[in-house]
């Protein structure tokens, strides 16, 4: 039987939608443009399906806190704290704003259950979702990424930290930064539209399977709602803030949260309207995430405070810092005493009342333990002793507390001075209602040679209590089987079902657990997994001695600067290519029937259940855009490299610092060096200097380098294989161009 509340809930916003549509239709209607002048029609959203059980929020008691703040940040409210959240009842605050536009919305197909709707699956950012896609795996179609012969096509694009397809409607929808928001046809691959509403989308967007609407942050602090099914803008929402930062929005029901400089905020999708805004006392540096079991909203903040927030009201429950280290870049130096927050996202164990919150810390904390310590008896005790290397926060979601000391060490993608925020950790629901975390961890012995801190990263599952594994208490750490990625390449995770998924810098890693026994997860005996089909960026070596194959799969093998299990390539033959397009760190997703991997070279591939061998390529195009640069060959200011990448020039300026990671030579001119121009001299080159580079070179000298601009990493290199590449400039002002 049809409950009457439920009907009047969709019949009568439809009536009120349906007289607005008639009143707006007019001679008179407003004609509107967007931020390229281009003209469009006003949009209307209509109801859409019957809001699902998730619509209503309950807005429970909530928990005593206690909080180690000084300061308390504070709340703007513009509503009571009531059970659902559908109808706000009050004005926005006047430093945020909200427009609309209308018109009648196109059809969408039904979402599927089971999909990737957001970033990190849900709200509570757990990156885990229980349905997998069966194997065997074929190739679907790539995006942004290779031609049907392996090449690369016409007009690729780099894409953003972080950024991860979501699906919904039978579409794909990406954020890629300054060309804004695609959406995709998940059968083909085929692009349906480009949205391009304002600044920079760096967020990955948020799709709403009730209204059938996209949720789009920009890095010009506006929350757009997107028309899903043409991309068109038909609200808007300003915070008067701004932040380059990823920061992609959290839906709940029928709200959405997001962080934007100083201020976290609720914001009703409906009506695009604020309900309210929670001031952190310094920038939000990570999304918002989301308890349903105990109503708050979660997000870290610069100053290396997390906060927990009432959603009923916005009112502060708590505010905790429990790490003792100080806000700031860690760099390189050891012993500086600083962490960071930013690039990663609050993770909520709902199932034990926790959040998980992922710190940077320095470069050198590979060597602090060199390497880790077998047994998590010593690792809690290493850890203990020395809190500044505590990588991952957990925290009692009900008083902000510590809950326990994470046996789980810093890595991520580094390079001598420059370690960035590591993985982030997935909670999995068990089948019998208990609650773990997926983790990289450090420990020893390696699955590689020599064993250092540099090679002691595995996967591994935290226990997230003291009874969910016999022997193993909360914070402890099981060793898993893996295919092998250093401490200074580890690799982001998400899983699917029993699936265990990394995104390694040249590959995506694929496993699938096979036995999790209570018995198993020592060094000599750990959880086993078999591996799946891996990707990598490109086949380097013709492992299946086939040449090409519109496939795109090789069973026997995959290598591109090393070797990996059997599964499916990218690219022919292009080596490194990410380090054009570099992105920092590949991602996986799984949503309804398809698996997507997005490299780090910015391409996006979907698989999904066939035969690997059978498949019909489908390579979904790119649009051509002209503006191609054309200069001069000469000499250029450092800070013009970027520009000039693929030519050979003589890149001036004056360097500011010399290090070598005993792989390369560096000599850079900018700190930190990342997203900057750079010289490197590779090992193998060192004896065609007379001296040393790290005695020849030092900082504050200005140098003209000469060579072809190449790509490392996303950044603009010249690799110096000789002396007489490298001019020693003292007489004259060098080229600044910062």
């Amino acid at each position: 039987m049809h409950n009457p509340k439920n009907i009047a809930f969709v019949v009568i916003p439809a009536i009120i939608m349906f007289l607005f549509t008639v009143a707006c239709s007019g001679p008179d209607r407003d004609i509107r443009q967007d931020d390229s002048g281009d003209s469009y029609l006003p949009l209307i959203v209509a109801p859409g399906a019957t809001p699902t059980s998730n619509s209503t929020i309950p807005a429970t008691a909530t928990p005593t806190a206690s909080s180690t703040a000084t300061a308390s940040p504070t709340a703007t409210s513009t509503t009571t704290a009531t059970s659902t959240v559908s109808a706000p009842t009050a004005t926005p605050e006047a430093s945020a704003t909200a427009t609309m536009t209308t018109s009648p919305i196109p059809t969408l197909p039904p979402s599927a259950p089971g999909e990737w709707n957001q970033h990190a699956y849900n709200a509570q950012h757990t990156s885990f979702n229980p349905d997998s896609v069966p194997t065997p795996w074929r190739w679907k179609w790539v995006w942004n990424g290779s031609t049907p012969s392996g090449g690369v096509v016409s007009d690729k694009s780099r894409l953003p930290v972080n950024s991860q397809p979501v699906t919904g409607a039978g579409r794909v929808f990406i954020a890629v930064g300054n060309r804004g928001v695609y959406a995709l046809d998940n059968a083909t691959g085929n692009e349906l539209w480009n949205s391009r509403p304002g600044g920079n989308i760096n967020s990955t967007p948020a799709f709403d399977p009730s209204s059938g609407a996209l949720l789009v942050l920009s890095d010009n602090g506006n929350l757009y709602k997107l028309n899903a099914a043409d991309g068109q803008v038909i609200g808007t929402f300003s915070t008067g803030e701004s932040n380059s930062l990823p920061l992609p929005p959290a839906l709940v029901g029928s709200r959405v949260f997001i962080s934007m400089g100083s201020g976290v905020y609720a914001v009703d999708i409906q009506s695009m309207q604020q309900i309210w805004r929670y001031e952190t006392g310094s920038v939000a540096d990570t999304p918002p995430a989301y308890s349903p079991s105990r109503d708050l909203v979660i997000v870290a903040s610069r100053d290396l405070y997390v906060h927990a927030i009432r959603n009923g009201d916005g009112a502060q429950a708590w505010r905790s810092k429990t790490s003792v280290l100080d806000p700031g870049d860690p760099g390189i130096s050891a012993n500086n005493n600083l962490a960071q927050v930013s690039r990663g996202w609050p993770v909520i164990a709902e199932g034990n009342g926790l959040v998980l919150v992922k710190l940077r810390l320095d470069w050198q904390t590979l060597w602090t333990w060199n390497p880790w310590p077998t047994t998590n008896g010593q690792m809690r005790t290493n850890l203990t002793g020395s809190p500044d290397q505590q990588a991952l926060l957990v925290l009692n979601i009900d008083t902000g507390n510590t809950a326990f000391v994470a046996n789980v060490g810093h890595g991520g993608y580094g390079d001598g001075d420059y370690m960035p925020m590591g993985p982030q950790p997935v909670v999995k629901r068990l089948d019998n209602g208990g609650e773990v975390a997926y983790v990289v961890m450090r420990a020893e012995p390696c699955l590689a040679e020599p064993c250092d801190g540099r090679w002691d990263s595995r996967l591994g599952e935290m226990m997230l209590n003291n009874s969910t594994v016999p022997g193993y208490a909360a914070g402890e750490v099981r060793f898993m089987t893996n295919s092998f990625f250093p401490t200074d390449e580890q690799a982001q995770l998400s899983m699917a079902g029993n699936d265990i998924f990394a995104g390694h810098w040249e590959a995506g890693i694929a496993h699938r657990i096979v036995d999790r026994s209570n018995n198993l997860g020592t060094a000599d005996n750990p959880i086993q997994v078999t591996n799946l089909p891996h990707i990598v960026a490109s086949q380097d070596q013709d492992q299946c001695n086939s040449g090409f194959l519109s496939s795109h799969y090789c069973g026997s093998g995959l290598y591109n600067t090393r070797t990996w299990p059997g599964g499916f390539y990218v690219y022919w033959n292009l080596s490194n290519i990410y380090d054009e397009y570099w992105s920092e760190y590949a991602m996986w997703t799984v949503s309804g029937d398809t698996v997507y991997f997005v490299g780090t070279d910015g391409s996006l591939v979907a698989l999904e259940n066939g035969n690997p061998e059978g498949v019909a390529v489908r390579t979904a195009p790119r649009p051509v855009e002209t503006g191609e640069i054309n200069v001069s060959q000469g000499t250029i200011p450092a800070a013009q490299a970027r520009a000039y990448a693929g030519r050979t020039m003589t890149v001036d300026g004056e360097i500011n610092e010399v290090f070598s990671n005993g792989k390369a030579v560096y000599l850079t001119y900018h700190k930190p060096h990342a997203g900057h121009f750079l010289v490197r001299i590779l090992k193998k080159d060192w004896g065609n200097f007379v001296t040393s580079p790290l005695d020849t070179y030092t900082a504050g000298q200005r140098l003209r380098v000469t060579g072809e601009i190449e790509w490392y990493q996303g950044d603009p290199v010249i690799y110096a294989h000789a002396p007489d590449q490298i001019e020693i400039v003292a007489d004259e002002i060098a080229f600044r161009g910062d």
